[in-house]
């Protein structure tokens, strides 16, 4: 058994007025109704279901479907039905299993057995043969039904049935039911309403504190599934408690597809612990296939449920719900499709997106891009800016270009406008042929050059005009509209390559080039 570890689930302390946290008499879970040393409780569902469904619907709670064998208990129990129906319910469905039916031969009642295993036959409230009886059978069994069971019928005007008993075929399907179960001298001090849930990547316990006043704040759960046995100590002093298990604490304890026992008790006031309210679950764990991962990839994965050593040199991984992915390539390589930013293993056990990162391709330098820029002048006129964009690259080609032959104005577009206020104005746009060699922050590149190409202004046009003998720089507008857009653009790279994600990648196919 793994070692105890401490865990929370706190929450406002509520006060009980019920039994103190000790033994006592016999008392009834929460929820049920005692009588003649027994607990009785009236379960419901939303659709109709058969006599075995309703029968593990009472186990669920420790119980069985109701031995209906006497008036005095007969009556209890219609008394107890009765507030649950109404006559606005379906006729056919106004009335409950008990716990009565038999295998064959149905027109007998010795082959008629009650479900806490006493018979029908001698019952002279259930055998329709005994000389005193007092059966309450609307009509008896027959064996054409084959195996049949029985149910209790409504108290209602307009069905106004002479008897309360009802055989029916063992398919036959109903909403309520009445289980029952013995009075216990420890069921005050048993958690209730115990519930798992299944999360994404863990699994929640809640639980109510037991119906007994005192100083609760500790429990233990223990699990056992499988080959798995594990057990914690939680604390939680509210009235409903809740508590997360996380499969990596406890060493994946949990595995798909297994059937496990989650059992939780509390601790008392001398260290002792209580009876335990328990609850089994298939916890499926929905699973991921392994994330595949090509050559030159890279991926970083957080969360797993179980490594598969099949021999190979690259074991295959199954991922629990809730895990996530990411991918880089590896350095020299880059994508040709660019990646998610996660891949995440959700519910159906499928991989969003596609579980396969995409593949990384040997990278190469971009053989060379264009700068444009649109620039405002607030001139009707501009005769010679292609003279003075040319003496700028000049001056600043340790940024634009590391060898100044390849560089140069490639294109200026004017284009005449006018202002807000009526007057003329040229917008132009300029391309500037620069090859960019290795550039791998190209929005750091592309603010350089905003910032060479931005520096005409009236504070620098002196030493510009020195420096470019004496050409007449045209200023752009002062206002914050010369402020140039930059793109980079136009992208060449070699043969069998492709502009992608920042870098020219060999083509994985033809037809990408």
């Amino acid at each position: 058994m793994a070692p105890r570890t401490s865990a929370t689930a706190s929450g406002p302390r509520q006060p009980h007025s019920v039994a103190e946290c000790s033994l006592q008499s016999d008392v009834c879970s929460s929820g049920y109704t005692k009588f003649q040393g027994q607990c009785y409780k009236v379960l419901n569902t939303d659709t109709p279901i058969d006599f075995t469904a309703a029968q593990r619907m009472c186990q669920g709670e420790g119980a069985v479907l109701a031995a209906d064998k006497s008036p005095q208990i007969h009556n209890f129990m219609k008394a107890l039905l009765e507030p649950h129906l109404s006559e606005t319910v379906d006729s056919k469905y106004r009335r409950a299993f008990i716990g009565l039916m038999c295998q064959n031969g149905c027109d007998s009642p010795a082959n008629w057995l009650y479900a806490d295993g006493s018979g029908c036959e001698g019952n002279a409230f259930c055998d329709w043969h005994s000389v005193a009886s007092t059966n309450e059978w609307n009509a008896l069994p027959t064996s054409l039904y084959g195996a049949s069971i029985a149910a209790m019928l409504d108290d209602f005007p307009d069905t106004s049935y002479r008897y309360k008993l009802q055989p029916y075929p063992a398919d036959h399907t109903l909403q309520y039911m009445i289980c029952q179960k013995g009075a216990d001298s420890t069921e005050h001090l048993k958690p209730r309403t115990l519930t798992v849930n299944e999360r994404l990547s863990n699994v929640v316990l809640q639980w109510n504190r037991p119906a007994c006043k005192g100083d609760i704040t500790s429990y233990i759960l223990v699990l056992l599934g499988g080959s798995v046995s594990y057990d914690t100590e939680m604390k939680c002093t509210s009235e409903q408690c809740e508590f997360t298990l996380n499969p990596e604490v406890c060493n994946y304890c949990i595995h798909p597809n297994t059937d496990y026992t989650f059992s939780v008790a509390a601790v008392l006031s001398d260290s002792q612990l209580g009876p335990a309210i328990s609850i089994n679950k298939k916890i499926d764990v929905e699973t991921c296939p392994n994330f595949e991962t090509p050559f030159h990839t890279i991926s970083t994965c957080r969360g797993v449920s179980e490594v598969i050593h099949d021999g190979s040199c690259d074991n295959q991984i199954t991922w629990s719900k809730g895990s996530m992915c990411d991918a880089v390539c590896e350095v020299g390589y880059g994508f040709f499709v660019e990646p998610a930013p996660k891949y995440s293993c959700d519910a159906g056990g499928v991989w969003t997106p596609a579980g396969k990162a995409p593949e990384c391709y040997e990278i190469v330098p971009v053989f060379s891009a264009n700068l444009q820029f649109r620039i405002d002048y607030k001139r009707a006129s501009i005769e010679n800016l292609q003279h003075q964009f040319d003496g700028l690259v000049y001056k600043y080609n340790d940024i634009f270009c590391p060898y100044p032959e390849e560089c140069g104005i490639g294109d200026l577009q004017i284009k005449s406008a006018l202002d807000e206020d009526g007057s003329k104005m040229s917008e132009v746009i300029i391309t500037i042929d620069t090859p960019v060699y290795n550039i791998t922050d190209q929005t750091g590149f592309i603010e350089l050059v905003r910032e060479a190409v931005l520096t005409v202004s009236d504070d620098n046009a002196f030493m510009t005009l020195i420096d470019y003998d004496n050409i007449a720089l045209v200023l752009p507008q002062k206002s914050n509209a010369f402020k140039a857009s930059p793109q980079l653009c136009c992208h060449t790279c070699p043969e069998g390559h492709a502009y992608r994600l920042g870098n020219c990648v060999r083509c994985p196919t033809a037809e990408c080039v």
